[in-house]
């Protein structure tokens, strides 16, 4: 994002009205402009929710309930564009799956308070700058938080997951690739974040594969039932 052109508000590194309604018809495939919208990377999250809803023809799949919004974001950063877009201010719930590192059982629903990214030094992908120097990014969201919280270490792949295993064991309580991005990107934009994560592996000695799909789905039919409730009052 440049400040030339009028690409830019005047808030910090913020896209204008213009930049972010094309972006919402973009990658949605309509101008939404509800109250409170929920993101996910994973496909099975995203067809939880966006049951019962009306979908959109835009380059993410996303499906409107009522005045909420459901969107199949890509994994990692990328997932920061629909922050920037979205029209000011929303509620956003992020939901996704993290490796674990405080032996929390696989199934387990963690909602940091805060985030920070963790990525391997230049030229020494075995060691880390973090957390010295790290920019902790925090959680906004007026719903009650779900406990256990604690902290998320964000990285940039899996791999990296495994590479960092041991300096993210020391310093965070789970490692994801998007909380950190997000509460970074809806602080900018002026929006209210939450991450909620379901656990899906151990990450011990580094192993993010511990786990299947079928051991977490009863976990996460829960929580997005969960979810479901909280944004239709019950009904």
């Amino acid at each position: 994002m440049i400040e030339q052109g009028g690409l830019v508000s005047s808030k910090a590194r913020v896209p204008d009205e213009q930049w972010r309604r094309r972006a919402r018809v973009t990658l949605l495939g309509c101008d939404w402009r509800g109250r409170e919208v929920v993101l996910t990377p994973i496909r099975s999250i995203y067809a939880a929710l966006a049951r019962g809803g009306t979908e959109c023809d835009g380059w993410w799949r996303a499906s409107l309930i009522g005045d909420v919004a459901v969107v199949h974001v890509p994994q990692g950063t990328a997932a920061k564009d629909i922050v920037f877009a979205l029209p000011q201010p929303t509620r956003i719930t992020f939901v996704g799956l993290a490796g674990g590192l405080r032996n929390q059982p696989i199934g387990t629903t963690v909602d940091p308070e805060s985030a920070f990214i963790a990525e391997p030094s230049a030229g020494a992908p075995s060691q880390s700058t973090f957390p010295a120097g790290s920019s902790f990014h925090a959680r906004s969201h007026p719903a009650e938080s779900l406990k256990p919280g604690g902290v998320a270490a964000t990285v940039g792949c899996l791999a990296d997951s495994t590479l960092l295993h041991h300096r993210l064991a020391s310093t965070a309580d789970c490692v994801d690739m998007e909380s950190a991005h997000l509460f970074s990107a809806a602080a900018i934009a002026g929006h209210q974040m939450r991450c909620l994560l379901v656990i899906s592996d151990h990450n011990r000695d580094g192993d993010v594969f511990t786990s299947t799909p079928e051991q977490i789905a009863p976990a996460v039919d829960d929580l997005c039932q969960s979810i479901q409730e909280d944004l239709t009052g019950g009904q």
